[in-house]
């Protein structure tokens, strides 16, 4: 497994790999349509537009499998006073996981918001039907700190938990 830190040319191919996961994971959350109509084309759009300009507080970074994209992490140093850097985004192709590249992943973001973020803790917002994240959250420490309601795009509204971690951890 490769991991490197993600650049503009990366874009499309983790628009497609965030895409294939909402449409895996999500598929009893949000409509259908959304998830095989517009979700694939908003998905690039975000990730165009956050490799369009520089943001020294987001950091990206992926894991290749021979130079295929399996899986990638997003996180925001320095978020919010109250509950720090934020975890954006984490998601790996499911035929690797099982492999530790989600838990590798946390781990390299985790070591780069120590270097670049002030406030000392991190927080993640993950819908409460996506068991298998929430695993692998608690696994790693992480403590579900509030409950509240995603209006996702589709118009669904989807339960979703907030998770913290006091202290960024290694």
């Amino acid at each position: 497994m490769d991991y490197s830190v993600a650049k503009p040319e990366n874009a499309m191919d983790i628009a497609a790999l965030h895409t294939k996961s909402w449409q895996s994971t999500y598929h009893t959350m949000l409509k259908a349509e959304y998830l095989s109509e517009i979700a694939p084309s908003e998905r690039l759009a975000v990730w165009q537009s956050r490799f369009s300009h520089d943001n020294d507080k987001q950091h990206v970074i992926i894991a290749n499998h021979h130079s295929k994209l399996v899986g990638f992490i997003c996180v925001y140093a320095d978020h919010s006073e109250e509950h720090g850097s934020l975890l954006d985004n984490l998601h790996v192709d499911s035929n690797y996981h099982g492999n530790g590249i989600a838990k590798q992943l946390i781990t390299l973001a985790m070591t780069w918001l120590k270097e670049n973020a002030k406030y000392p803790s991190v927080h993640l917002e993950v819908l409460s039907g996506n068991q298998h994240a929430i695993k692998v959250y608690e696994k790693l420490g992480a403590k579900r700190i509030k409950e509240g309601v995603w209006h996702a795009p589709c118009g669904s509204l989807v339960d979703e938990y907030v998770y913290l971690w006091p202290k960024i951890p290694l």
